[in-house]
C-alpha cells in the first residue's frame, strides 16, 4: 500500500531566507573625539631599536664590579651601587633594579672612521676599568659595593641603547652629578680646567687634586648632596634635570 503525498506546506510553515539587518552608517564624527588613537609600532625605530638592546643587558646578571673577567668587543654597561653610603641609599638594592650609571664603550677612532678592524678590540673591558680605578680611588666608595651589568653589542646599537636608558632612568652620575666618566685632561689642560663636579663629591682621582687642578667646580660638594637628595624627593623637574645633564649651567637649583 503506497503512502500518500504529504500535503504542501502552509505559509506559516514555509521557511523564508534570512535578510541582511539593517546597520546604522557609522557617523565619525561622532566618536571620533573619544575614540582609541596608536601611533603604529615601528619595531625599526630607533628608540624601539635601543631598547632591545637594553632589554637583554638586563637579562644579563649584576656581577662585581671589581671582578669582571677580561672582555673582547664594544658595547653598552650599566653600573649600580649596593653600599651604605646614606646619600645613595635609596637606588641601594641587591637586586640591581636602578643604574648609577649607564655608559657605553667603542674602539679608538669609530667616529671618525679610523679604528683598526684587523685588532680585537677590549674597548668595553677597558672603559669599566678605568670606572673601577676612579671608584677604588674615591676616599668615601668602595669599590666592593659596586655591580655591573654588560654587553657587547654591535657598534651601531650601542649609542641607541644608552641613550634610551639614560631618558628612562636618569642615573644619578650621569644626570644630577656630572664628570664620573672624564678622562684625566692631561697636563696642559689640568691647571685651567675646572674640577669636575663628581671629584668634589667623592674626591680622590689624584688628576683632579686641587694641587694638579687648582679651580675648583662651579656645582660644590653641598650642591651636589642638595640635587640628589632633590631628585629622590621627586623635587627636580625634568627641565632642571636636562639642564645638569647638559651641562648649561652649574648653579641650577
Amino acid at each position: 500500500m503506497s503512502t500518500p503525498p504529504s500535503p504542501p506546506p502552509s505559509e506559516d510553515e514555509q521557511q523564508v531566507a534570512p535578510k541582511r539587518p539593517h546597520k546604522k552608517r557609522r557617523n565619525m564624527k561622532v566618536w571620533a573625539a573619544t575614540a582609541q588613537t596608536f601611533d603604529p609600532y615601528n619595531p625599526l625605530d630607533l628608540d624601539n631599536l635601543g631598547r632591545s638592546v637594553e632589554a637583554e643587558l638586563l637579562r644579563r646578571p649584576a656581577e662585581p664590579l671589581d671582578q669582571m673577567p677580561h672582555t673582547f668587543g664594544a658595547g653598552v654597561y650599566a653600573i649600580y651601587y649596593i653600599g651604605p653610603h646614606e646619600l645613595y641609599a635609596p637606588i641601594n638594592s641587591e637586586d640591581c633594579a636602578i643604574p648609577i650609571y649607564v655608559g657605553q664603550a667603542r674602539p679608538k677612532g669609530t667616529r671618525k672612521g679610523s679604528e683598526d678592524l684587523s685588532k680585537k678590540s677590549t674597548a668595553l673591558w677597558d672603559r669599566i676599568e678605568e670606572h673601577k680605578d676612579s671608584i677604588k680611588a674615591a676616599r668615601d666608595l668602595d669599590v666592593g659595593d659596586f655591580r655591573v651589568r654588560y654587553l657587547v653589542a654591535i657598534e651601531a646599537f650601542v649609542s641607541l641603547a644608552e641613550r634610551v636608558m639614560i631618558r628612562q632612568y636618569h642615573p644619578l652620575w650621569n644626570s644630577v652629578v656630572d664628570g664620573f666618566g672624564n678622562h684625566d685632561p692631561g697636563a696642559n689642560r689640568r691647571r685651567d680646567s675646572r674640577r669636575p663636579p663628581w671629584d668634589e663629591l667623592h674626591p680622590g682621582r689624584w688628576w683632579s687634586h686641587p694641587l694638579n687642578m687648582p679651580k675648583p667646580s662651579k656645582t660644590p660638594s653641598e650642591l651636589s648632596r642638595n640635587r640628589i637628595q632633590a631628585f629622590f624627593a621627586g623635587e627636580l623637574s625634568e627641565e632642571v634635570i636636562q639642564l645638569i645633564e647638559s651641562g648649561e649651567t652649574g648653579e641650577v637649583e
